[in-house]
């Protein structure tokens, strides 16, 4: 086992671009000032749990098991995510800094329900259905996870919409003060929740940025009482950047006009031949199991129908076959369906099949993401500490070599990772 720590800061959707603000905020300037980095490109769809997922296991979605943030849960207007740790299909990181003797954390980090970890405190939703918040959280928390889960619950802001970003800073400081932990991965979601809400570009940017700098002068304070500051190897991570949202293309609605899917007067779902599972700028498409051959020619037919009408404006859809030669991604479906940069594959069961931004009937976030990585700005990777070569810039490089260069920091091995380490951004030992 090496002296080096890792804390690994996740800010939601934060982009190449925002870098030259941040630098101003002092926060955030603590690392980025003469850090290694590098532009990274997402894996596909770029989602926030497929991309955590990657930033864990070193693998794309094909290898990770997490396709989508959300489960595949037809005519349910708010699916389960992939909250539980035990949906990923391969060892993470956290696995291999536990086994080699590292105390672990993890703060809203995303697929960490359940983790069988030191310190969990996972990022989780629907807890209606889970028996509330307080019963939710005491089954996915580990015991020291719950207990400052409880200390700082009331953090928590729930109006106009709820924000962990308080609360997740608080806890973060707490486990580095007094838990003094060798690993910890943490979660900001307030920039992701701006871009939505206003669109990819303008002022509420920098202020969105201006608020996770707070809560990292508050992650930062902890990690300064912990008397481990100078021995920890800070990342600053993303998952991917946003598109702004021109247009939704209900697929579902058009697969309901042709006789592929069933509805009731109320729009609730009945039955499907062919169901769209929404992945934002992008979506997968599943097939009823036992269909005659006739049936599955008349899908195929509608599916080049959909991608030769312009108004659609979808760019292709590709066989899980092709997306996993292609992109990394596999699931349990049949097809996956790549639109125009901006253009939402949606799922809805109430709309018109085509909504564009101008209309009056528009609804829902005007940024997004799901899109394909190659599309607008990129995700970030920036790194200070003792294990990373000072200004070291790495180029462009993979979402799937964040885990192994992390292996690389700790000295551990991650052998079913796909990705490999930006060694470049180490010091010569670690290499």
């Amino acid at each position: 086992m090496n002296e080096q720590r890792l804390l690994v800061i996740s800010v939601d959707a934060m982009e190449d671009v925002d870098a030259n603000y941040a630098r101003t905020l002092p926060s955030f300037a603590r690392v980025l000032e003469g850090c290694a980095q590098a532009q990274i490109r997402s894996v596909y769809p770029t989602l926030t749990y497929p991309a955590h997922s990657a930033q864990l296991t070193g693998c794309p979605p094909a290898q990770s098991g997490v396709f989508n943030n959300v489960l595949m849960q037809p005519g349910i207007d708010h699916p389960d995510w992939f909250w539980d740790y035990s949906f990923l299909n391969v060892p993470s990181i956290l696995d291999a800094a536990h086994e080699d003797g590292r105390r672990v954390a993890a703060v809203q980090w995303p697929v960490t329900a359940g983790a069988p970890f030191d310190i969990i405190i996972p990022e989780i939703g629907n807890v209606e259905s889970t028996g509330g918040l307080q019963a939710t959280m005491h089954s996915v928390c580990s015991e020291r996870g719950f207990e400052l889960f409880e200390r700082h619950q009331g953090k928590i802001i729930t109006e106009p919409k709820t924000n962990h970003g308080p609360f997740a800073a608080a806890v973060g400081a707490d486990i580095l003060r007094e838990d003094h932990p060798e690993v910890m991965f943490i979660h900001f979601v307030e920039l992701d929740s701006a871009r939505h809400k206003y669109g990819p570009t303008g002022p509420h940017v920098n202020a969105a940025l201006e608020a996770v700098d707070e809560r990292l002068g508050v992650l930062f304070a902890g990690l300064d009482d912990s008397g481990h500051a100078e021995q920890t190897n800070i990342v600053i991570v993303s998952d991917h950047g946003q598109l702004e949202t021109l247009q939704h293309t209900n697929l579902n609605i058009l697969f309901r006009d042709r006789g592929f899917l069933k509805t009731d007067e109320e729009n609730n779902l009945l039955d499907w031949d062919i169901y769209l599972h929404s992945a934002g700028l992008s979506g997968q498409i599943f097939l009823k199991e036992g269909l005659s051959s006739q049936r599955l020619r008349e899908i195929e037919d509608l599916l080049d129908e959909i991608v030769a009408e312009p108004k659609y404006r979808i760019r292709e859809i590709l066989t899980a076959a092709d997306a996993r030669e292609l992109h990394g991604l596999d699931g349990p479906f049949s097809w996956i369906v790549e639109s125009e940069p901006g253009v939402i594959v949606g799922g809805a069961l109430d709309r018109r099949v085509v909504v564009r931004r101008q209309d009056e009937d528009f609804r829902g976030y005007l940024g997004n993401h799901g899109h394909h990585p190659t599309q607008g700005n990129q995700p970030v990777f920036f790194a200070k500490g003792p294990a990373f070569l000072p200004e070291a810039d790495g180029g462009r490089r993979e979402m799937i070599e964040e885990a192994a260069t992390f292996a690389k920091v700790l000295g551990v091995e991650l052998p079913t990772a796909v990705g490999s380490a930006m060694s470049d951004l180490l010091i010569p030992e670690l290499r």
